[in-house]
């Protein structure tokens, strides 16, 4: 029997006909996903809930609130009305007002409506010119999204309404910035799906091997989309977790590709068979692609730590859509390739990777060339590397950070206009107001006219109503702000409202209160996640390198990336200097949620580049090559994989900032821009000099732990005799 058939282990029609079962399988799978997904998304939340902290004082009063009047706190609508003439508070109500009081008051959700004549502090509701009045509805348990689109419905058929009436609130605002998120998801991803397409066409260098991430990316997103229909029966996972999912789905069905393609495509040339070739990069771009989607996993799931629903569903989301691109990866492409790997790499060119030549010499390129400059002065290259990385983090030290709310959303929607219209128009009235929440048995008219004074009294605070019984001991006030919710002002003011003394407990209530309890929760919880980040990092390259000084270093270069990332958005964002470019006016801070989820993309994602180029290193390294010969070669066989996975993932996940919400924008932007500072300052330049400086010690590792026979999980040298599938690598090729 020839070495081929002994590798091959078994006749090539066996193998064949076992790889499409394989492809039948996954498109089933894939099929089921998509179906139990598209159920499922109906069911996805999207409410201002999201952002609730459990446990914390807010929610426990917000709870307590709900008891006693039925109505959620959290929620509520709004619809700014254009009066026929001008209106005062004792001006009868007009006939367009009344109308909206109607249709407000048949919904089964609304607890209570309010307009200024029904009300003490009806002068509020009115405009500074009386062009203008407000009716507000309190509203109960709801499912947002379905209930928002039959009051729409039920404004618009009412003719005298039509152009003067614009539905708000805080139920309205949540339903379209979710509604606006993934309309502008799917725009940006149409938009750069044809540039998309043509890049991978060059990168592949072939029709058949460009589309084999695009078929990884619907196998992925299928999957995740059914796996989250099975969590949500006992978990409620968010809307918002589609926007990752997509993105992160498409990237990462790029990077684990191509480094596979590109790694049959050297071995195919090497020896000349598919089943041989396919054997070798099971046993290497396989390993590596193990290691890279299982860390990039652990990263994005220790976001499910976070309790806030927002948060730990785009860690669960993301979690499952890198195991399932890997997944793709390491069981359905070996089929795919089996059936197609002839054709895929008959499109290789020669010049692309560094090749042993048949004098035994290795044939190198740019890569090569590039790593050999830089270790010629690797202080200075490193210095300069360093200098740019933290001249990009300074930044970072003005941060300030907000929410999301209807000042996100763009005036053509009608939670967006309402909001515009009440800051600009109304002197007193607040869309978000600060309920001042007492809980007390009896409290005298004197204690709470006293709390009123020093309510008054507080810097910012630009109105507040005459406490209102709620029931059984609950007392309410609503104080309004002189500047926008979750505006640094507002988060002053309230937190100097929550250090007043009154009757009994004192709680304040409201969007900015929640997200001073949101902030609180996440600076309580994240030291335990970065920990476990860092953790994970630490443990899975050192079982990959058997070496204790590349994983610290590749840690602290991801923190580096990951420091100039967040100055860079500070820089864009809240100094607005790309205002203009990108189409947004400046928040003035940075939406803190997305920058958590940022980190744990982002320091998924160095590490998986990190485990690309160290795991090639490696290679070369037990292969005999020496410190500087292993590094150049390591980068010379994975740095155009690296940069052309970087630019490939840049433009699935920067399309984002084609959004109309600014958090978005910020999410996209900053995974884009942290890839290709990543695949350019950090692996061309930084990793090299330091490696170089380092020499012999980069390779260091405890004397116990080399004289392992067996890593825990390790890259094998690439033996010259023939090789036998490994069984616990599910090699599709196993011999009968």
């Amino acid at each position: 029997m020839s070495q081929n058939h002994v590798v091959a282990g078994g006749p090539p029609a066996d193998k064949h006909r076992r790889a499409r079962v394989v492809l039948w399988a996954a498109g089933v799978v894939a099929l089921l996903g998509l179906l139990g997904g598209g159920i499922a998304s109906a069911h996805l939340t999207s409410s201002l809930s999201d952002y609730d902290a459990p446990g914390s004082a807010v929610v426990l009063a917000q709870h307590q609130i709900q008891r006693v009047t039925g109505a959620d706190p959290e929620e509520g609508y709004e619809v700014v009305v254009r009066t026929a003439a001008p209106v005062g508070v004792s001006s009868p109500v007009p006939s367009r007002v009344a109308t909206v009081v109607a249709l407000l008051r048949a919904r089964p959700e609304v607890k209570r409506v309010l307009d200024y004549a029904s009300t003490g502090g009806g002068s509020t509701m009115i405009s500074k010119d009386g062009d203008f009045t407000v009716v507000v509805a309190t509203v109960g348990a709801v499912q947002e999204k379905q209930a928002v689109a039959a009051l729409q419905r039920s404004l618009a058929a009412q003719p005298s309404l039509k152009g003067d009436t614009w539905l708000g609130g805080p139920t309205v605002a949540d339903v379209q910035i979710a509604a606006v998120s993934s309309q502008d998801l799917g725009r940006a991803e149409l938009f750069a799906l044809p540039f998309l397409i043509l890049l991978l066409f060059f990168v592949f260098r072939g029709l058949r091997a460009a589309a084999v991430p695009l078929l990884g990316a619907v196998f992925a997103i299928a999957v995740t989309l059914g796996v989250m229909g099975l969590v949500i029966v006992a978990l409620p996972l968010s809307v918002f977790a589609l926007n990752l999912v997509i993105a992160l789905g498409l990237g990462l069905s790029v990077d684990f590709s191509l480094l596979i393609v590109s790694r049959f495509r050297e071995e195919f040339r090497r020896q000349g068979s598919v089943e041989s070739a396919l054997v070798t990069v099971r046993q290497t771009a396989g390993h590596t692609v193990l290691f890279s989607s299982l860390t990039i996993a652990a990263a994005m799931g220790t976001l499910a730590i976070f309790p806030e629903r927002f948060v730990y569903s785009m860690g669960i989301a993301g979690a499952i859509v890198v195991l399932a691109a890997g997944g793709f990866a390491l069981l359905v492409l070996p089929s795919l390739l089996t059936v197609f790997g002839e054709r895929i790499a008959a499109h290789t060119s020669s010049r692309r990777h560094a090749l042993p030549a048949q004098d035994g010499a290795q044939t190198t390129g740019r890569w090569y060339r590039i790593a050999t400059v830089v270790m010629r002065r690797p202080a200075l290259w490193a210095l300069s590397a360093v200098l740019i990385l933290v001249v990009l983090s300074a930044p970072f030290l003005h941060v300030s950070f907000t929410g999301a709310d209807a000042s996100a959303l763009p005036a053509s929607s009608s939670a967006g206009t309402a909001y515009e219209l009440v800051q600009n128009k109304f002197a007193a009235f607040s869309e978000a107001p600060a309920s001042l929440v007492v809980d007390a048995a009896h409290p005298t008219a004197r204690d709470l006219t006293s709390l009123s004074a020093k309510t008054a009294a507080v810097p910012g605070v630009k109105a507040v109503s005459t406490f209102e019984h709620l029931g059984g001991s609950l007392w309410e006030a609503n104080v309004a702000l002189s500047s926008p919710p979750l505006s640094p002002a507002a988060q002053r003011t309230v937190n100097d409202l929550q250090s007043l003394h009154g009757p009994g407990q004192l709680t304040v209530v409201g969007q900015t209160a929640s997200f001073l309890s949101l902030q609180k929760s996440l600076k309580s919880h994240l030291p335990v996640v970065l920990g476990l980040i860092v953790l994970i990092a630490l443990v899975m390259l050192f079982a990959m390198t058997r070496s204790v000084v590349l994983p610290l270093m590749a840690v602290v270069m991801n923190i580096f990336t990951i420091g100039a990332t967040f100055g860079m958005l500070v820089w864009a964002f809240k100094w607005g200097h790309l205002s203009h470019l990108l189409g947004f006016n400046g928040p003035g801070a940075l939406q803190s949620t997305s920058l958590i989820i940022i980190l744990a993309v982002v320091f998924g994602l160095s590490t998986d580049y990190g485990v690309f180029l160290l795991g090639r290193m490696k290679e070369e390294h037990d292969a005999g090559a020496t410190p500087e010969g292993a590094v150049a070669l390591g980068l010379d066989r994975t740095g155009g994989i690296v940069s052309a996975a970087a630019v490939c993932l840049a433009l699935a996940m920067g399309a984002l900032v084609l959004s109309r919400l600014v958090f978005v924008k910020e999410l996209g932007l900053g995974v884009a821009f942290a890839v290709l500072l990543d695949a350019t300052v950090v692996r061309a330049i930084l990793v090299p000099a330091v490696m170089k400086l380092l020499g012999p010690v980069a390779w260091w590792s405890p004397r116990q732990a080399r004289a392992q026979a067996q890593p825990l999980i390790s890259v094998p040298v690439i033996p010259q005799a023939p090789l036998v599938p490994e069984p616990a690598l599910a090699d599709l090729s196993a011999t009968k």
